[in-house]
Formats: structure tokens, sequence, C-alpha cells
């Protein structure tokens, strides 16, 4: 095992970088799969929103019974926590990678003794990485709850603009639910994600740790093994002296 650490260091590091890529690529995909809500429930949208659209959303709500407040409501606040979560993923990306270029930086993926820089980088560098994927996986689980709680209204809201908003009425009226497209999949997909990463980043404090330890014990066996020679020399050396002297004794003599 502890050879396998070793000769495989550098690609445990280039799996913590790809690792932080993908999440800003994840990002970036991450409001795509809702753009619908983060493109029609903004704070200006009444002010500035497409004629259409706010058409379609009265009529929808006039033919589905609900009241137009609630709809946008449930819609916006969603909104908020999705871009929240979003953006927390964009930094735990940008992070990570600050993280991966420090830790390269101290040579912790090939340096073949750990020293205290080496401990120090290695051990909180991975744990701020750990904070902001749990922080990010909270968020997350909030986006996961309004979803799971408002999945209807969503998946009918996020149809109600535009030309779809007469087949969203339609779809309700007779619970159809084929158009739906928000769901809650792709964030627990994410999750997933940020947990592996999270158990890799504790992989990489243990690593840094055992590699601090096991590099201590061998200046330690170093240490002795030189003390070692060192006495055995001064015993020589001693031993040399006393037959010196006991033969200029049998000389005098």
């Amino acid at each position: 095992m502890t050879q396998f650490l070793k000769k495989n260091a550098k690609l445990f590091y280039i799996l913590f970088a790809v690792f932080s890529f993908m999440f800003i690529i994840l990002s970036c995909v991450f409001m795509t799969t809702y753009n619908r809500i983060a493109v029609d429930y903004t704070e200006d949208f009444l002010i500035t929103g497409r004629p259409t659209i706010l058409t379609g959303m009265s009529t929808f709500c006039r033919k589905t019974n609900m009241q137009y407040e609630v709809l946008y409501g449930v819609m916006f606040d969603t909104n908020v926590d999705l871009q929240i979560a979003n953006n927390m993923m964009l930094y735990l990306g940008a992070v990570s990678l600050v993280m991966v270029a420090i830790m390269l930086i101290c040579a912790n993926a090939s340096r073949k003794k750990f020293y205290i820089s080496n401990l120090v980088s290695g051990v909180a560098c991975p744990s701020v990485c750990i904070i902001m994927g749990i922080i990010t996986i909270v968020f997350i689980i909030v986006c996961v709850g309004d979803i799971n709680a408002n999945y209807e209204l969503l998946n009918w809201g996020s149809l109600a603009n535009g030309d779809y908003y007469n087949r969203a009425a339609e779809q309700f009226l007779a619970n159809d639910t084929s158009g739906f497209t928000v769901s809650a999949t792709p964030l627990i997909i994410y999750i997933v994600i940020i947990a592996l990463f999270i158990v890799a980043s504790g992989a990489m404090i243990a690593y840094a740790v055992y590699r601090y330890l096991d590099t201590r014990k061998e200046l330690l066996a170093s240490k002795e093994e030189s003390n070692d020679v060192s006495i055995d020399q001064t015993n020589e050396d001693t031993t040399n002296v006393e037959i010196s002297s006991e033969r200029m004794v049998d000389a005098n003599a």
C-alpha cells in the first residue's frame, strides 16, 4: 500500500484537478437544466419581462385557478436557491483549482520526503475543499427540498410561458406530466459527485499525514544509524588507544 501511494501520488493530484474542472463545467450546465425558472422568474421580471410570457402566466393562472403571486413567489424563491447553489459549485471548482496549485507548488506530488510545509499544505488545502463541498451540498439539498415540495407547480410554471401556456393549462387539467422537465435528479447527481470529491479530499489529508510521519520515521532511523556508527567509531578509537598504551607499557618494560 505504501509503495502504491508513493508511485501514484501525481495521479491523485491530477484526479483532484479533474474534479475541480468538473465542478466549473457542471456549474455552467446546472442552470441550463432549470433555464426557464432562471430566465422567467427574476426580481425585475414584472418590469422587463416579455409581454407574451406575462400574458401567458396570467392566462395559465386563470385557467388553473392558481394565484399569480403564489406561483410567481414559489418560482422566484426556487430560482434564488438554485442560483446560490450554482454559484457555490462554481466557487468550489475555482477554490479547488487554487488549492491544487498550492499543493503542486509545495511539490506534494513529487517530493520523496514530506516536510512541515508539505504537511500543512497537504492538510489545509483539502480541508478547505471539504468545508466548501459540505456547504455546497447543503445548498443543493435545499434546492432538492424546494423541487420535491413544489414538483408539479414548478413544472407547470416552467411550461407556462410564451407559446406553451395553453398546453401547460391543458396538461394540468388532464393530469398530463409528459412535458415535465424540472426534477431533482440532476441535483442528486451533483451531490454524489461532490461527496466523492469530499472522500477524495479526506484521502489526500490522510496521505499527507502518512507521508510526513513516514518521513519522520526515516529521519529518526537515519539519525539512530548515524549515532550507532559514531558510537562504534568512538569505541574503536578508544580500543586503538588502549592497545597503543599497552604496547607502550610493554616496550618500556
